[in-house]
Formats: C-alpha cells, structure tokens, sequence
C-alpha cells in the first residue's frame, strides 16, 4: 500500500505560534496527521526547527516549510511504500543533507515521520500502541504521570523553577488522574489564599503561575498535601537551569549562586521534602556542575537526576551522561531529534543504559495525542503532560482513560495485571542496531554483518552537501545508498537550489534529480550525534547556606501561614 496524498499546512500550538501539520493518505484513503510541538526551554543540541524569519507571526512562520512539503518532498514520496519507516526517514534525513536538520528545519521532517508511523500504524487495523509494541517488541504498561501542578521559569512568570510536579504512585491512569485533579485545586486554593486571586492564573502547560511564591514555599505545600494523602505520590522538579544560569552563575531567587551553592540547595531541599527527582539540576554548558552530580554522594533513595536538555533524545548523548552516571533517566521529545526512526534509536539506548524513560510533551502543545500511545507501548516509567488544565494537556489525560477503557480497566473485564501489562511479542534484537526490525516476511529482512555494521558506524557527514550514511561505494559528487536514492552534491556554489522553494543553494544538496524508489534491503538509521569529551574538574569545596528561605518567608513577605487542611 502506498501514499496517495501529503497535504502539508501551517496552524497554530498551544501559544498561538506557527507550526507545520501534515495529512498523509494512504491509496486506500486511510488518512494519518501530526502537528509539531514546541518548547520554550530548549536544548542548544536539539535538532533545528525552520522558520520563515519575515514579519509575520514575528518571523516565527513556517511557509516556506509547507511549500518546500508541497512543491519538493510530496511528489517524490507519492506511491512510495507505507511500513518502511527506516527507509522513509533516512531518505528525509538525506535530502536535508545537514547533521542538525537546520536545512529542511526538524518540523519538516517531524511532520512528514511521524505522520507516516500513524498512517502505517492504521494500515495494521491494530490500535497505535499496539502497533508500536509489536514493532519495537516491547511490553505495554501504564506509565506513572508527572503532572505539573505550579509552573515558572520560561512557562510562568515568577518563579525561578520551571515545574513543580507531583508523581502518584499508581500507575492506573483513573486513580492517579483523580488525585491529580484533587491536587491541583487543592494547591490553586492555598496559593490564592496566599497571594491573592492571580494566584489562580495559569502557565503555558497549564500549571498555576504564583506570582510572589517562593519555591520552598510551593515544596511546603505540595509535601503537606504528599503527607496528608498518606503518600500517595512523589514530589519532582523541573528546574531547567539553562534558564537562569549566565554562564558562569546561576541567578536564582535574587541570589548570585554557584553550581556547589546549588548542588547544597538540592541536596536540603530533598532533606526536608523527600524529592523523586530532578530535571537538568544544572545548564548543559555548566561542566562544573556536571562533575558535581558525578562526585556528590547522595543517600539511597534519594533523587534521580533526569536529562532533557543535556540528552535532547540523542542517542551518542544519552549514552555518554549513562556512561558517565550522571542521570538515571531520561526525557523523551521526539521533536528534540526530528524523525520517528530516532527516538526509537534514542529509546532502546536508554533501555539498554537502564535508565528510566519519560516522554514528553513541549510547553507550545496540540490536541495530538500520539506521545501517549508511544508511552504506554514502550512501557515508559513516566509521562509528563502537564496539568489537568488547558484542551490540549486534557487530550492527553483522556487518551489515558481512552486506552484503560478500551483494556476494560474500569469495567473489570481484566484483571489488574492483564490491564496495566500487556503480553508482548518475543523479544529479539536486530544486530547492529538498537532498533528491532520493522519488516517481517517475506519482505527482505535488513542486511547484518561485521562488514555492514562496520561501514554504518563509520558513517559520517563531512559537509552539508556530502552525506554518507548508506553501504557500498559512493561515487564522488553523490551519496549512494541501499535505497535506491541518488542525491547530487555538486560542489558549485551556483548549484541549483530546490525547485519553486526559494531555498539557499548553500543550505541544501541539489535534491531536483533524486530518484526515490521502493527499498529493497532496507537498514537501520544509526544517528552519529556529536559526543563532547569528559571533563575533569576539581570538586568545588566551598559550603554556603542553602538559599532556600521558606522558613522566614512568611515573616520577610508577610504572607500567612499556609493551611494544609484545605
């Protein structure tokens, strides 16, 4: 079955800024589409996202991405096969030309992937999560929520931490939606009590936006509630510390502090509150502090370090800050990496690490729904979608609940085990790659071998019009792989650019002559992702007070007392 139709078009996220939506149907008009997300908090290693740059929507537009879809991808990829993932995107991947994506931008490419995965999810007749755990041979299970309940940093005016989050022990999605919602207006009534009616006010993912708390504050009364609910979920935090740190310091609550200063804050923070765990603790280019949550002894028990911006669901990154017992689990935005085919590398690396897996939404949200189905398939230790607040973090709690119906969860129609892990396919292991095989027979299965694994690993962009990434010789001014796809890479820069795109030559191989054929022995996309080199740096021996004043807070601020019994 192949395509029929892309239908690309430029609509609004959760902020009201432009992003790309692809419609992909299939010749038997089964239809599939995916919206971008985006995050306000980025990464500076995540792939790039492309915009227009002109005036409209302040240069955040993205026309050029739909006409570059409609003009310049889409024709190439009518009739092309549904159920060849792999193949599909390493062919995307080759038309960009670029290691970072920032020639047809990441949203591009993400549309186009992961609309083609739904589509060829829907061919099967099987649910999407179905689909993705017989494709990735892994076992369905609900994952625990870490639903974001007061918000600051780049989503909230306010405070300096970007996600206070609790994290109910049950993983069933109506129990654990249940004491989310009692939470969160527990909180949004203490907070209003404290700081007046615009307490209420709420951040891009929905979480309320204290204007004058203070963070041991926030802590305080989510540890009350924690205690009073007879610990019926975990607290954890989002710090983002990109998001205050100047290159050198972090600026945090008034205070100029240094990365040991903040490494003492967590460490009583978690003294007092019991944290579950910590996001980006420190800035990514923040070496010293990295080497901090190497050297610093932390009880058993204590808090897990998780990287979002220091992996970007990169696979070489994840594995280097695994390496290197840095964190203990890792976040998972498919948008950080651009195509389906590499957050499924960057998944089974995390596995393989044994780190804990949270997917992710992005602060600039959609009604998709899509990371659900990828959490539970993957059997995810957690899910972040926000606060029961806002349409498009709801449809993400209802796509829970939409799934635990459908098991018959709540009509016990399963048992509890049944429910919450479903059997799953024998486990088996594709030599050479970290993704499973997606083609069963009597399709050519990928072709495996020391001296096929060897040219993979070797393979290499050495510069933007030269991209080697397939098997076999490659002529010079071509990239030649097992995919049947040609692109010329005339080193001219008067090279013609994508045709009716008005695109830079300098930006892009010249992708006018590219053949795209079915594939033939298809094989996995290793992504060579940059890896920094260890740093060493001395342990920081000064021990100062931790900058965390909720004890006098209320005295400093005459703010009154907080009122747990709420």
């Amino acid at each position: 079955m192949g395509i029929k139709s892309i239908i690309p078009s430029q609509v609004l996220n959760s902020r009201g800024e432009p992003t790309v939506k692809v419609k992909m149907t299939a010749e038997n008009g089964k239809a599939a589409s995916f919206v971008v997300p985006g995050g306000a908090s980025v990464g500076k290693n995540e792939a790039v996202k492309k915009f227009d740059g002109a005036d409209s929507y302040g240069g955040k537009s993205v026309n050029e991405n739909v006409k570059t879809i409609k003009n310049v991808i889409a024709p190439k990829f009518i009739g092309y096969p549904l159920d060849h993932q792999e193949d599909f995107d390493s062919l995307l991947i080759a038309l960009d030309g670029t290691t970072n994506k920032e020639a047809l931008g990441s949203n591009t490419i993400l549309a186009l992937s992961v609309a083609y995965f739904k589509l060829s999810a829907k061919l099967s007749n099987k649910p999407l999560w179905q689909y993705i755990a017989e494709k990735l041979k892994t076992s369905p299970e609900f994952p625990r929520i870490f639903a974001n309940i007061v918000g600051g940093g780049k989503h909230a005016p306010g405070l300096d931490i970007q996600e206070f989050m609790i994290v109910p022990q049950s993983n069933k999605p109506n129990e654990a939606i249940e004491e989310i919602v009692r939470v969160y207006e527990t909180v949004k009534t203490i907070m209003a009590s404290l700081y007046g009616p615009t307490a209420k006010l709420s951040g891009d993912e929905g979480a309320i936006a204290p204007l004058g708390a203070r963070t041991e504050v926030v802590l305080e009364a989510l540890a009350g509630l924690s205690q009073k609910s007879e610990k019926k979920f975990d607290l954890a935090l989002d710090v983002a510390a990109n998001s205050f740190y100047d290159g050198k310091n972090y600026n945090f609550e008034g205070q100029t502090v240094h990365a040991s200063d903040l490494m003492a804050v967590y460490l009583d923070w978690n003294s007092k509150f019991g944290l579950y765990s910590i996001e980006d603790p420190f800035a990514e280019d923040d070496l010293e502090g990295i080497e901090l949550l190497k050297t610093t002894p932390r009880d058993k028990g204590s808090f897990m370090v998780i990287g979002d911006d220091f992996t970007v669901t990169n696979s070489a990154k994840i594995t280097e800050f695994a390496e290197n017992k840095i964190i203990e689990g890792v976040i998972i935005k498919p948008d950080q990496v651009g195509s389906m085919s590499e957050v499924i590398n960057a998944i089974m690396t995390a596995k393989q690490s044994s780190l804990k897996i949270i997917v992710s939404h992005r602060s600039g949200e959609n009604n998709d729904d899509f990371i659900v189905d990828l959490a539970y398939a993957i059997g995810a230790d957690g899910i972040k979608i926000g606060a029961p607040n806002r349409g498009e973090r709801i449809a993400k709690y209802n796509r829970l609940l939409g799934i635990q119906n459908d098991l018959g969860g709540l009509q016990g129609e399963l048992g509890d085990e049944q429910q919450m892990n479903m059997p799953a396919p024998e486990r088996t292991k594709t030599e050479g790659s970290p993704i499973p095989s997606q083609h069963s027979a009597p399709q050519a299965q990928p072709t495996t071998g020391p001296e096929i694994n060897k040219e993979i690993s070797q393979a290499k962009t050495t510069n933007s019009r030269d991209l080697h990434f397939g098997i076999g010789n490659t002529e010079p001014g071509k990239v030649q792989t097992n995919h049947n796809i040609e692109v010329a890479t005339d080193h001219n820069e008067n090279a013609g650019s994508l045709r009716n795109a008005q695109l830079t030559p300098k930006e892009f191989p010249d992708v006018n002559d590219v053949r795209i054929n079915p594939p033939e022995n298809p094989i996995p996309i290793v992504p060579q992702g940059p890896v920094q080199e260890n740093s060493s740096f001395q342990k920081a021996a000064t021990e100062l007070n931790p900058v965390s004043r909720a004890a006098n807070d209320n005295q400093q601020n005459n703010n009154p007392a907080i009122n747990i019994s709420t």
